[in-house]
């Protein structure tokens, strides 16, 4: 039985490090020439050509969270991996790859429509998504009590463990101009129509063990917004297990609204500093099912047993889960009313230089930061950049942060009629098979079975759309065939006259 908490407990942990959808903009392709959605990572960045795509407008698959398989398997002879949880793991050793927070977070974009045209020195685009913002959180005491029991210390604290989920759907108007070939600025507004929302969240949880009596105080909110969702109440409590989105109601489950600003900068002719901020906005959910588990204490006792039965700290867990089962016991507070979040926000700074003896060469140095959530982070991208042909772009850099290293690449054709971007920006330097968990992996795949052996960064992005019209910017991204305005002669006096 104990074998089977372990596994148990092992494939919780590894699904939240499991890949997932996720589309934030192709990081490699910021500097990458011809790219189309650029505007959605600075929107004063344009188009080479007029846009339209429906449905294939940036499609990608990412995974991001700060463990990674090495924390949570362990490898053994002959091609076996061991969790986390086996003897051979000393605490100290796995506690060294165990961050104080951990996430996995999960930002979706799905693009429905992308409409983007030329009026002169100005490029406008209209663009519809479906949009996620999700999150799972587990602090490092969690994985020290899993890991160690009653034998790691008599304290734990598990506050900040939850879920959350957040979709709503996007509608995004943008604007941007060049002046002069010097200087570009540009916005896109953004009104959002939530589609729903759930969070279940350990505000406050803490646990102290002693040799007779085991004691946790609990504090957790719940929260669903839907019109759809239906439930059942016992007494003043919510029935969790009841909750569905099985209504026959359909609307909004809430409203936002976001601004996106951008500029870019040609300081001198082969330098280009760029800056943006992204999705600076708040959200309003309406909140229909709302729960609260006051903060209570609830204590037990341990089992008695000893004598190192395989089944002693099963016992106790069950004992535990019984005990814990208040702390998800919400009070109704439904009808309460709605409540205001701010979106996590984006900011991208760039440096490009092209190359003074070969101007199709540039590197790139890319900040990124977030902000504005629960947990944000910061990465810096160094990327080179070649445009050989007037219709073919690639990149290919590599991301530096305290999450780790990793090699990205990026490869846009762009000829006119047609645009087809492809790129992946976590390819991992360290990896490690995976084939042994997975027991009917044919064998000729198992050698291709492989996943980041430290934190877990790994996407795809695919975008194809139309590019109509004449092409308007160059390899340097300057504006070509716009025709300045003739200046009118100037008429001497004649000094005969």
């Amino acid at each position: 039985m104990k074998r089977a908490y372990i596994l148990l407990s092992a494939l919780f942990l590894f699904a939240l490090a499991a890949p997932s959808a996720r589309s934030q903009e192709l990081e490699t392709g910021y500097f990458l020439g011809g790219n189309p959605y650029a505007f959605r990572m600075n929107p004063a960045f344009q188009s080479e050509r007029n846009i339209f795509s429906i449905a294939l407008g940036g499609t990608g698959l990412e995974a991001w969270s700060n463990l990674g398989i090495s924390s949570l398997f362990y490898p053994g002879g002959n091609g076996y991996l061991y969790t986390f949880m086996n003897d051979r793991v000393s605490p100290a050793e796995f506690q060294r790859k165990i961050g104080r927070n951990n996430r996995l977070d999960l930002d979706a974009r799905v693009n429905l429509l992308t409409l983007g045209f030329w009026a002169d020195r100005r490029f406008y685009t209209i663009d519809l998504n479906v949009r996620g913002l999700n999150a799972v959180s587990a602090p490092s005491d969690l994985f020290a009590f899993l890991k160690e029991g009653s034998q790691g210390g008599n304290s734990f604290d598990f506050s900040g463990t939850g879920i959350r989920a957040k979709e709503f759907v996007e509608l995004a108007f943008g604007w941007s101009k060049n002046y002069n070939n010097v200087f570009n600025a540009g916005f896109r507004v953004k009104a959002l129509v939530g589609a729903a929302e759930a969070e279940v969240l350990a505000e406050s949880m803490r646990l102290s063990m002693a040799s007779d009596r085991w004691e946790i105080q609990a504090r957790s909110v719940l929260n669903a917004s839907s019109p759809s969702l239906v439930y059942r109440r016992e007494g003043d409590d919510l029935d969790v297990g009841s909750i569905e989105f099985g209504g026959s109601k359909i609307g909004p489950a809430g409203y936002g609204a976001a601004l996106d600003l951008g500029a870019s900068w040609n300081v001198l002719p082969s330098l280009t500093l760029s800056a943006a901020v992204l999705d600076l906005g708040p959200m309003r959910w309406n909140r229909e099912v709302q729960g609260v588990s006051p903060e209570t204490s609830y204590t037990w006792s341990p089992s008695d047993q000893e004598g190192g039965s395989d089944d002693t700290w099963e016992a106790e867990m069950d004992e535990a889960s019984a005990a814990l089962s208040g702390i998800f016991r919400f009070k109704d507070h439904s009808g309460s009313g709605g409540r205001f979040e701010m979106l996590p926000f984006r900011v991208n700074l760039g440096a490009e230089y092209r190359m003074p003896f070969y101007e199709r060469l540039s590197v790139g140095l890319l900040y990124q930061g977030r902000g504005g959530a629960a947990f944000s982070r910061h990465t810096g991208r160094f990327s080179l950049n070649w445009n050989p042909l007037s219709f073919l772009s690639m990149s290919t850099g590599t991301t530096l942060s305290k999450m780790g290293q990793n090699f990205g690449f990026a490869l846009n054709l762009h000829p006119a009629g047609i645009n087809l971007l492809v790129g992946c920006d976590y390819i991992p330097f360290h990896t490690v098979n995976a084939a042994p968990l997975v027991n009917d992996l044919p064998a000729q795949l198992r050698s291709l079975a492989v996943l980041p052996r430290d934190q877990m960064k790994l996407n795809l992005y695919i975008s194809l759309n139309l590019a109509l019209g004449r092409s308007r910017l160059n390899f340097k991204k300057e504006h070509v065939g716009v025709s300045a305005p003739t200046p009118e002669p100037v008429l001497e006096d004649n000094p005969a006259e």
